[in-house]
């Protein structure tokens, strides 16, 4: 019989690959590029399906979490990482500090906003640096651990770092936000992904200096105890494909590079 778990990760995985492609570009988007991206009437619809996605992905975490890291830790973890995210963001975005002098486009935002920040935005931070913690415990440990380290943060933050090399460059193409000062790299300033490592590895201490150990008292199939790790793993070869349709090679290289090397890194633990 299917566990909550499962369910909820299957749908998720198939969210990310499928729906929100096939929703905005169509179902034959799925096998080919979409080179008409003047061409975008279906974009109000997809972006539903972007909240419908980041709810569920947040939810699964937390179920996650739970399990793993016990309801005080899981408390303790997004609530501040909302709070420490969602406060950066409002100090970038209105005094340019952390990140750089930025701006976000409310129209191409889903979602209310906090000071010129998507509230969205700190739920998705969150999910990020949770997936890359996952994922970085599968590296380090073969197991997701109750307790972080030094290793722990600092990894998952330079993972974070590298997947937003990725997933900015989209965003500024689709015009979802800007710099005032643009960077060299797709318009994204060099500060933006420090203000990235900077962000996680605050969040992260935090989280290590406030948990407490816990105990898992039932084995879980190795796809559901790793789940967000493997979604975080899949998610640069995912983005790196509207890179490719966009011209931004680069960013596309690197997410490809990011998931092949990420695979190889994690591979040995899964068996």
């Amino acid at each position: 019989m299917l566990d909550i778990g499962t369910v909820l990760f299957f749908l998720l995985s198939i969210s990310v690959l499928f729906i929100y492609r096939m929703t905005r570009a169509g179902y034959k988007s799925l096998l080919f590029f979409n080179n008409d991206l003047a061409v975008d009437k279906r974009y109000n619809t997809a972006e539903k399906i972007r909240v419908v996605q980041v709810c569920l992905g947040f939810s699964f975490f937390i179920y996650h979490s739970i399990i793993f890291f016990g309801i005080n830790n899981t408390v303790l973890f997004f609530f501040s990482s909302i709070i420490i995210s969602l406060l950066l963001e409002i100090i970038g975005t209105n005094k340019g500090l952390i990140f750089g002098k930025y701006s976000y486009e409310p129209s191409l935002c889903p979602g209310p906003m906090i000071r010129n920040v998507p509230i969205l935005i700190a739920i998705s931070w969150t999910g990020l640096i949770y997936m890359a913690l996952v994922c970085t415990m599968i590296i380090l440990d073969g197991a997701v651990v109750s307790s972080i380290n030094i290793s722990h943060i600092f990894l998952s933050a330079f993972l974070v770092t590298i997947l937003d090399m990725v997933l900015d460059p989209i965003a500024v193409d689709e015009g979802r936000w800007s710099w005032d000062t643009p960077g060299k790299y797709y318009g994204v300033p060099i500060k933006n992904f420090i203000g990235w490592f900077f962000n996680c590895s605050l969040i992260l201490i935090l989280f290590s200096m406030i948990s407490s150990p816990h105990v898992i008292t039932n084995p879980y199939v190795k796809y559901i105890e790793f789940s967000p790790g493997i979604l975080f793993v899949i998610l640069p070869a995912i983005a790196a494909r509207p890179c490719f349709e966009r011209n931004l090679n680069i960013a596309g290289i690197i997410g490809l590079l990011f998931t092949i090397i990420l695979v190889i890194m994690s591979y040995h633990n899964f068996i």
